[in-house]
């Protein structure tokens, strides 16, 4: 320690007090009684100290001053209380939100249009399988494992067609079966399968056939479910995934 850092030390050390034994205060003391020009200069510093704690010393409290501390501190407490009363109301009308959405569910809605155009835009985005297989029994057992459709009826063009694999997603908490065909031509047919109530109007049993966005589907209800099959547009898109081709 230099002689100027140890006067900047110096400079902060109340006589009287515990600072002898810090540790920076130590070492500066040490400085200051082995260097007289420290030493004098110390002594002037601590001689101004004690003056100076003796004067505050010899200022009398005002009457009250103790009772006015006393409300002030109180006043701070209950402002404190106030603040945090505050903070605690903000965070149980973010928990009562949050807890109104898990109770009435979610907002999407449960029109046949919404969750049509919701299945056509994961096609569109190549939804990758979660299983990979060409065994309709291992997906069906996949399903049926987490809670989505798995006795689905194929039609006769559907079944034509190799299977690649398939997946499960998720309408308004309602899980759908998600099956994946190849037609052939480096394109994926997807048939999405759901539970008939999850759905508000759900298609009738005659297949409807309508173009979403760039892409053809057929959507028809069988038994408690909703089936939509969706895939690039090509000629007879109907009559060939739906049923055997009249001879």
């Amino acid at each position: 320690m230099t002689l100027d850092e140890a006067r900047r030390v110096l400079t902060l050390y109340r006589p009287g007090t515990a600072d002898a034994g810090a540790g920076e205060f130590a070492e500066a003391l040490e400085l200051a009684r082995n260097i007289p020009e420290l030493g004098a200069w110390f002594e002037k510093h601590c001689a101004f100290q004690k003056a100076m704690r003796d004067k505050f010393r010899q200022i009398e409290v005002p009457p009250g001053l103790r009772a006015r501390l006393d409300e002030a501190q109180q006043l701070a407490r209950q402002r404190r209380w106030q603040r945090s009363r505050a903070w605690m109301a903000a965070a149980a009308a973010v928990m009562l939100l949050a807890l109104a959405g898990t109770l009435l569910g979610p907002r999407i809605p449960n029109r046949f249009p919404d969750y049509l155009s919701r299945m056509v835009g994961t096609a569109l985005r190549g939804y990758r399988m979660d299983l990979r297989t060409n065994d309709l029994a291992a997906l069906r057992q996949f399903h049926a494992a987490r809670g989505a459709p798995s006795d689905y009826a194929l039609t006769p063009g559907i079944q034509k067609l190799p299977l690649t694999g398939g997946g499960l997603l998720t309408w308004r908490s309602n899980p759908v079966a998600m099956a994946c065909f190849d037609r052939g031509d480096r394109q994926m047919l997807f048939l999405f399968v759901m539970k008939q109530s999850a759905v508000k109007v759900s298609p009738p049993a005659a297949p409807q056939v309508l173009r979403v966005k760039s892409l053809l589907t057929v959507s028809w209800t069988r038994d408690d479910k909703t089936y939509v099959l969706v895939g690039p547009d090509e000629p007879d898109f109907e009559k060939k995934y739906l049923w055997e081709e009249k001879k």
